[in-house]
């Protein structure tokens, strides 16, 4: 993967992963100083189907993740398929579900 980033730290981000996962998460860093080239994110999630009502939700992408920890999960760039600004609608469920801010209402 060519390493570019338009990405800021905290900027949401989605990742298309080699094994077909989509994982929506907070953007922390790129590393490319070393042979292991990473990507650093925080509170990873995945997408999918609330049994019970059928509607989209947001889950953690590791079970065993403490998902009160802000401490950075490591990618393997060889493993990204692609990166993307996610849609304002799963933005905004993520934003609200995993950095517990409040978005502004209409008036």
């Amino acid at each position: 993967m060519l390493v570019t980033s338009n990405y800021k730290k905290n900027d949401i981000i989605g990742i298309k992963l080699s094994t077909g996962e989509e994982v929506v998460a907070r953007f922390d860093k790129f590393d490319s100083a070393t042979n292991q080239k990473t990507l650093h994110i925080v509170k990873p999630t995945v997408l999918t189907l609330n049994p019970q009502n059928g509607q989209a939700m947001l889950i953690p992408w590791l079970m065993s993740i403490d998902v009160h920890s802000t401490d950075p999960v490591t990618v393997s760039q060889d493993q990204i398929v692609a990166m993307y600004k996610p849609s304002k609608g799963i933005a905004d469920v993520y934003s609200v579900s995993y950095t517990h801010l409040t978005l502004p209402t209409k008036a």
